[in-house]
């Protein structure tokens, strides 16, 4: 079983990422709180779907966003 999945949401830039290494998980609730500091318009949160059940659903509530590879914070 995939443990959850992290998104990170750029409203923006209408960019999301889905990170689900447990290192890289790690650094982004810092790195979008200081987004935020800086005036940006960034969000995270957790999905219990596995990660392309993810990027649709986040695709799908997100219209217009766009899947980046990397992220954007």
């Amino acid at each position: 079983m995939e443990s959850d999945v992290l998104v990170i949401v750029d409203h923006d830039r209408k960019q999301f990422h889905v990170a689900n290494d447990e290192k890289e998980k790690s650094y982004y609730d810092l790195l979008v709180e200081e987004a935020n500091e800086a005036g940006r318009d960034v969000g995270v949160f957790y999905s219990h779907l596995n990660v392309e059940q993810t990027i649709d659903a986040a695709q799908h509530e997100y219209k217009g966003y766009t899947h980046r590879q990397d992220s954007p914070v």
